[in-house]
C-alpha cells in the first residue's frame, strides 16, 4: 500500500468530496478516483458509499480513516525530522476563528502564515460554536471561555481582551448612570450566552475579580448583536475595552466605571495532541504562538484552569 494514496483518502475525508480533495491537490478527478479505487482494491475493502455526488464513508473506512491518522501524521513527523528544515509544508489546513471584530483578529496571522507556504491552502471557519474538532475535520480552533473542557485537547492561551461594563449616551439620560457596581441590579444588562450554553450571569469585576449577580431582558449568543444591542440602548454591556474603544471616542458608548481596572479575561488556541496533528497544523500552530508572544500580551491562565487540560 502506497503512503501517498493512504494520504489521499484522508485528504478525500477531511476535504468532504473528490470534487474539493481534486482542486485542493490540484489532480484531475479521474486519477483521484482510480487511485481510491486502487487502494479499494488492495485492501479488498469498500471505503466510500457513493450516492449521486457525494461519498459517505463505509464503517470499514471509518476504521481505516480514525486508526491511520496518528500512523500517518507519526511517519509525516519522522520525515519532517529527517529532512528539515528543506521540507515545504504542503495539504489543507482548517482553521476555526470566532467572530469577533478587533479582538480575536487572527486573519493576519494566518495570511502570513499563507505568504511562507504558498503551496499550502487553507479553510477558515467563522462560528461561535464549539465545533468537534475529530469530527468536523477542524485542525485548529480559537475559543472563548474560563476553561476548555473537552479531553484529549491541548488548549493554550493566547490572547488577552480587558472587559469592562458600557452603555449608550440614550441609555444613560433614560436610565441614569449606575452610581457603583451594587446598582447595576436596577439596570438591564444584556447577558451573553457561551457557546456552551452558560449564560453570563454573574460579572468578574475588576482585576482581582468580585462577582456580581445581573439580569435583564435579553439575552444573545453573539458579541456583534451584544455591542448593536448596547448602542440602540437597549441596555448595558459587558464587552471588550478593544471593541467598545471607537464607539467611547465616537460619543455612541459611555464607560460606566472608569476608577475600576477592566477584569482581564482569555481565549483559547485549541488542537489535538501533535502526534495526532499534519505537519501543516503543527507549523501552523508554532509559527502563531511565535507571533503572538511577541506582539500580543498573552493572558496569565491560573493554575486551576490548566489543570484541567491534557498537554
Amino acid at each position: 500500500m502506497k503512503t501517498e494514496d493512504l494520504k489521499l483518502f484522508h485528504q478525500i475525508v477531511e476535504s468532504g468530496s473528490m470534487n474539493t480533495a481534486s482542486k485542493i491537490l490540484n489532480l484531475p478527478k479521474s486519477s483521484i478516483s482510480r487511485r481510491i479505487k486502487g487502494l479499494e482494491d488492495e485492501l479488498n475493502l469498500k471505503l466510500f458509499h457513493r450516492q449521486n455526488r457525494s461519498l459517505i464513508l463505509t464503517d470499514a473506512g471509518n476504521i481505516l480513516y480514525t486508526n491511520s491518522k496518528a500512523a500517518l501524521n507519526q511517519l509525516e513527523l519522522s520525515i519532517e525530522k529527517a529532512i528539515a528544515p528543506k521540507q515545504e509544508v504542503t495539504g489543507h489546513l482548517r482553521i476555526q476563528v470566532l467572530p469577533l471584530p478587533n479582538v480575536l483578529n487572527i486573519g493576519d496571522t494566518i495570511f502570513r502564515f499563507m505568504d511562507r507556504h504558498p503551496k499550502l491552502t487553507v479553510e477558515i471557519i467563522s462560528s461561535m460554536e464549539d465545533r468537534n474538532l475529530v469530527e468536523n475535520h477542524i485542525d485548529v480552533a480559537f475559543r472563548i471561555g474560563e476553561r476548555v473542557d473537552e479531553p484529549n485537547l491541548v488548549a493554550r492561551p493566547f490572547i488577552s481582551a480587558r472587559l469592562s461594563l458600557y452603555a449608550s449616551s440614550d441609555y444613560v439620560n433614560e436610565n441614569g448612570r449606575p452610581k457603583d457596581v451594587q446598582s447595576l441590579k436596577k439596570h438591564n444588562v444584556i447577558r451573553y450566552r457561551f457557546p456552551d450554553g452558560h449564560v453570563l450571569d454573574k460579572l468578574p469585576i475588576g482585576k482581582k475579580p468580585e462577582f456580581f449577580e445581573v439580569s435583564g431582558n435579553l439575552i444573545v449568543n453573539s458579541m456583534p448583536l451584544v455591542v448593536e444591542a448596547c448602542l440602540l440602548g437597549r441596555g448595558v454591556a459587558y464587552i471588550p475595552e478593544q471593541i467598545a474603544r471607537s464607539y467611547v471616542q465616537s460619543g455612541e458608548l459611555v464607560s460606566l466605571f472608569d476608577d475600576i481596572e477592566p477584569f482581564v479575561g482569555h481565549g483559547w488556541m485549541v488542537y489535538q495532541p501533535r502526534q495526532n496533528l499534519t505537519l501543516a497544523a503543527r507549523t501552523f500552530i508554532d509559527f502563531a504562538l511565535g507571533e503572538m508572544e511577541q506582539g500580543t500580551e498573552f493572558c496569565s491562565a491560573r493554575s486551576e484552569h490548566l489543570d484541567r487540560l491534557l498537554i
